[in-house]
């Protein structure tokens, strides 16, 4: 008895019929039992235009002392998530620190005094107003902006993935169908079915523009929803 590989180039497939590959006499090759099976990976990806925006600023105060850097903050934390607010953003954290500051010279590093951040982060599911949310948090006294992401609601998400894991599983039946024919059969039932999870899609600004009238404005990409699959055919 002999093993056949069968090898398909950019397909990882794997052919078994009893266990161990097609089965072979002297007198010439007998037909593969009932359980020949082929295994492949299969992979799609899903574009979907963001429906969540997640703005981060801060406002930052430097002194000599711990107490002068906090009351040397550029804004008030309550005036930013009030500004925030007020345009329809869901504040979602407030972080308050102080820490000391060091400056680096030829004879060494020296702390020069302290620095307090007052960090807030607000949630929107209007994504155009996110520039909105960044100019009102900067008249309100923010000086640092931390940072955009996109993302997508929960809704979203699974919707995308649905359709990714759909568009998956068809890539692999065709490729398990390619490998199927190379040796004149046609695939089944799916044995098994394997998915793989990607994580939680996410989408970061990176560039920020003013308009004419010197207020911000931010374009989005689309957030890419991927899905994995491997999955074992039986042969026929």
């Amino acid at each position: 008895m002999v093993s056949r590989p069968l090898a398909i180039a950019g397909v990882l497939a794997l052919l078994v019929a009893g266990g161990v590959g097609f089965a072979f006499a002297d007198t010439g090759a007998t037909a593969p039992s009932s359980n020949s099976t082929v295994s492949v990976n299969a992979d799609a990806t899903v574009e979907r235009a963001p429906d969540r925006a997640t703005v981060t600023v801060a406002a930052v105060g430097r002194g000599e002392t711990a107490e002068a850097a906090r009351n040397n903050l550029s804004g008030d934390a309550d005036a930013i998530t009030s500004a925030l607010e007020d345009e329809g953003a869901t504040v979602t954290s407030s972080r308050f620190q102080i820490r000391p500051e060091y400056e680096e010279s030829r004879e060494g590093r020296e702390q020069v005094g302290y620095v307090a951040i007052h960090t807030v982060e607000a949630e929107t599911s209007n994504v155009s107003t996110a520039g909105t949310l960044i100019d009102a948090a900067v008249d309100a006294g923010a000086d640092r902006v931390e940072g955009v992401r996109y993302s997508l609601s929960e809704e979203t998400r699974q919707d995308a993935r649905e359709e990714a894991l759909t568009t998956a599983m068809d890539n692999a039946r065709t490729d398990a169908e390619v490998v199927a024919a190379a040796e004149d059969r046609s695939v089944g039932d799916a044995v098994t079915v394997q998915t793989s999870n990607h994580g939680r899609p996410v989408v970061y600004a990176e560039a920020m523009a003013s308009d004419a009238g010197g207020r911000t404005n931010i374009q989005p990409g689309d957030v890419t929803v991927d899905a994995s699959v491997s999955v074992t055919y039986e042969l026929e």
